[in-house]
């Protein structure tokens, strides 16, 4: 009786637990969605690019040694106003001053060897001159037979003789004056350089870097030692940035830069774009390009080496309609979730604003099927509908549609919160600041954008 009791106990406690599950698992209802939204505002939006610089002077002159030696004396300090050709610094002189001498006196010795072969070559000349008109007696005596052959013989031969003496004084006399040529640009070669033993200002400044100390040697046998830094003016600054590769394509030479320094955070300067270098920098793999900014520099408070922070204005816009990028993110997740693709397949050409004629007319030519547009015969049919397309638009929507092809103009979809439910809404998105996208078409103020979803349970 007692098993019968425990077994009927049992059965009815495993019915009483089965109505229970299937009683929770029948209520299948999905999480309700609690959607957040924004109203539509209208505002600014500045699409800037961020880098960093270091600020250098417009026109910096680096002095330099072009020899070797000791320095004897430093003439300026830093920031000391130079003028050009002004003497700043000298280089032992003593070792070039002899090299000089030393070739003045080869010039003059030379100069002195010329005076003698000059004369040596004058006397030959006379005595040539005196063999010609021995000859010619000679030839008018041996005619009548006053002198006899040998006798012309001999006269004939110190013709020759003193011709060749004459040749011979000249050549060592040419000699004489190519030696005196090399000598003299020896002597220029000497004077160069110790006139460079004087380290002088190329253009008018002042100093900003000074490296060397009275007594210290520079040595230029391989590269030219670095003595002094001219600015020739700091009223103008130049700011060496380097851009990533993922950002150089939105710069253009003459765009506002707007920048600050540590040294004035409080304070901002403006520059303009002035160069963009094409050569790449990779840096471990990391491309990126110089791009030079000009800055005023009227306050004088901006100095070379300081690093500038930087905002290059790409795009501006003023008093527009724009959304919160988090409307965007919702977007895209919604349009997966329902299955946006199956809203027709002229759902991109919806910012155009087609009329039912036109639409009527690209829905008979448009492929329905994806595979079609991916083979090779949707190549054929992409042609003709670039055909159809030119002749169904206007004017004004086929000037958005290169808009949207040159990416100027962007489409998206915004999701409006109608009675509860999200409604998609395509629209014509322009520039963003990463925290706002500027909303072109259709006029959606005041209304309410989808920006986040949150999933509630009951």
């Amino acid at each position: 009786m007692k098993i019968r009791t425990w077994l009927l106990l049992a059965v009815v406690a495993l019915l009483l637990g089965a109505g229970w599950l299937f009683g929770r698992g029948g209520d299948t209802t999905a999480p309700a969605v609690e959607y957040r939204t924004e109203t539509l505002s209208r505002g600014d939006i500045n699409n800037t690019v961020s880098a960093t610089g270091t600020l250098a002077a417009v026109d910096d002159v680096i002095v330099g040694a072009q020899l070797s030696g000791q320095i004897t004396e430093v003439y300026v300090d830093f920031n000391d106003t130079v003028s050009a050709g002004q003497l700043l610094a000298q280089i032992d002189p003593r070792t070039f001053a002899a090299r000089v001498a030393q070739s003045k006196a080869l010039v003059a010795k030379t100069e002195g060897d010329i005076a003698l072969q000059t004369i040596v070559v004058e006397r030959a000349r006379v005595n040539f001159d005196k063999a010609q008109r021995d000859m010619e007696r000679a030839e008018g005596l041996v005619a009548a037979n006053y002198i006899s052959a040998d006798e012309v013989d001999a006269v004939e031969t110190a013709l020759v003789q003193a011709e060749l003496d004459l040749k011979q004084s000249e050549a060592q006399l040419a000699v004489l004056k190519a030696t005196l040529e090399a000598n003299r640009a020896s002597l220029a070669q000497d004077q160069i350089e110790l006139d460079r033993t004087e380290i002088r200002a190329p253009i008018d400044g002042f100093v900003i870097d000074r490296t060397i100390e009275r007594g210290q040697t520079v040595a230029s046998s391989l590269n030219t030692p670095e003595l002094f830094t001219l600015a020739k003016d700091l009223s103008q600054m130049e700011i060496e940035a380097y851009i990533d590769e993922s950002d150089i394509g939105q710069l253009r030479e003459g765009q506002r830069v707007d920048f600050t320094v540590d040294a004035f955070p409080d304070q901002s300067y403006v520059g303009r774009v002035a160069q963009i270098r094409r050569a790449p920098q990779d840096t471990s793999g990391v491309i990126s390009y110089t791009v030079i900014i000009s800055a005023p520099n009227r306050s004088g408070t901006l100095l070379p080496g300081m690093t500038a922070n930087l905002e290059i204005a790409i795009d501006a816009v003023r008093d527009v309609s724009r959304v919160s990028n988090g409307a965007l993110r919702v977007a895209s997740q919604l349009d997966k979730s329902q299955a946006s693709a199956e809203r027709g397949p002229l759902a991109r050409l919806a910012p155009l604003g087609l009329t039912e004629q036109q639409q009527a007319r690209l829905q008979a030519e448009l492929p329905q099927s994806r595979d079609a547009m991916s083979s090779r015969s949707g190549q054929q049919m992409r042609q003709r509908m670039e055909k159809v397309l030119d002749e169904v638009l206007t004017d004004e929507q086929k000037a958005l549609r290169a808009a949207l092809k040159s990416g100027k103009v962007k489409l998206g979809t915004l999701y409006l919160l109608k009675e509860g439910k999200p409604e998609p809404v395509s629209v014509q998105l322009g520039i963003s600041d990463g925290q706002y996208t500027e909303v072109i078409k259709p006029n959606l103020d005041g209304e309410a954008v989808v920006v986040q979803l949150r999933a509630q349970r009951g």
